[in-house]
C-alpha cells in the first residue's frame, strides 16, 4: 500500500510538472549576506599557530540582478551580479589582533589601526533546472565565475619595545580578482503573468583576493597573503517573468 501512494505522489509530481510551463525571468533582490568558515573567524590563532585565514568579516546587507533563460523545457542558463558588505573591524578585534602582534613579534606593545571595509561584486553563471507546480517554482542551480573586491580591511601595525625602534608594517586593502563557485535554491511565486516574487538561499565561495603586506622586514606573527572567501546569502527579490 505504502508502494502504490508513493507511486501516485511520484506520477501526480511528475504530470504537475510537465504541464506546468518554464517562463525566462529577471529579478531584482536585496537581503543579508553572512560570512561563514574562516571568513566568519575573529581568531588571531597561538604562538607560531597564527590563523592567517581568519576574515574578521560581518554580516552584511546584498543588493543585485538575477535571472535564467531557459533553452530546452525545464533547463535554463543562471546569472546572478551581486553587491554586497561584509563589513569592517571593530574595536574588539583590532585589540585581538593587537594582543597577537604583540606575542608573535615579542615586544612590549603593538598598536593596530584598522580602516576600510569588505566590499566586493560577484558575477556568476550556470546551469539551472527548475521544477514548476502550476504558479510555484523550485530553481536549483550550480554557478561559478568571479568575485571583484572594492576594497578589503587595511591594517596598520606599530610594534613598540623599549629595546628598539618603533617599526610599522602595513596588511594593504585588495581590489584583486579571484574564480568564485556556489550553488542557490530558490522559490518563485507567480503573482501575475509577468510579475512575482522569488525567495533564494545561496553559498558562494573563493579561495580569495591576493592580500599585499607592505615595510614588513620579519615574518613573524600573523600574516595574511590570501583571503579565502565563503558567504550564505539569503535574499528576496520581485521577479519579471519574459
Amino acid at each position: 500500500m505504502k508502494k502504490i501512494i508513493k507511486l501516485l505522489v511520484i506520477l501526480l509530481i511528475t504530470s504537475a510538472a510537465a504541464k506546468a510551463q518554464t517562463q525566462s525571468y529577471i529579478s531584482v533582490f536585496g537581503g543579508a549576506s553572512v560570512p561563514v568558515g574562516q571568513f566568519a573567524k575573529h581568531d588571531y590563532g597561538t604562538l607560531h599557530n597564527e590563523n592567517n585565514k581568519a576574515g574578521y568579516a560581518k554580516t552584511g546587507p546584498v543588493f543585485g540582478l538575477d535571472g535564467a533563460w531557459y533553452f530546452h523545457k525545464n533547463w535554463a542558463i543562471g546569472a546572478t551580479i551581486s553587491y554586497q558588505d561584509q563589513g569592517q573591524l571593530n574595536q574588539k578585534d583590532v585589540q585581538n589582533l593587537s594582543a597577537g602582534y604583540t606575542d608573535g613579534f615579542a615586544v612590549d606593545e603593538s598598536t593596530v589601526t584598522a580602516t576600510k571595509r569588505y566590499r566586493n561584486l560577484n558575477v556568476l553563471a550556470g546551469p539551472q533546472y527548475t521544477f514548476v507546480f502550476n504558479k510555484l517554482s523550485l530553481d536549483l542551480r550550480a554557478e561559478a565565475g568571479l568575485i571583484k573586491s572594492f576594497s578589503t580591511p587595511e591594517l596598520k601595525i606599530v610594534l613598540e619595545d623599549p629595546s628598539d625602534p618603533a617599526q610599522t608594517f602595513y596588511q594593504r586593502s585588495s581590489t584583486a580578482s579571484a574564480f568564485a563557485y556556489g550553488g542557490s535554491a530558490g522559490l518563485r511565486y507567480s503573482l501575475t503573468k509577468c510579475l512575482g516574487l522569488n525567495l533564494k538561499g545561496a553559498y558562494i565561495g573563493s579561495e580569495g583576493f591576493k592580500i599585499d603586506n607592505e615595510n614588513r622586514r620579519i615574518n613573524a606573527g600573523r600574516l595574511v597573503t590570501k583571503q579565502p572567501v565563503s558567504i550564505i546569502q539569503t535574499t528576496l527579490g520581485l521577479t519579471f517573468q519574459l
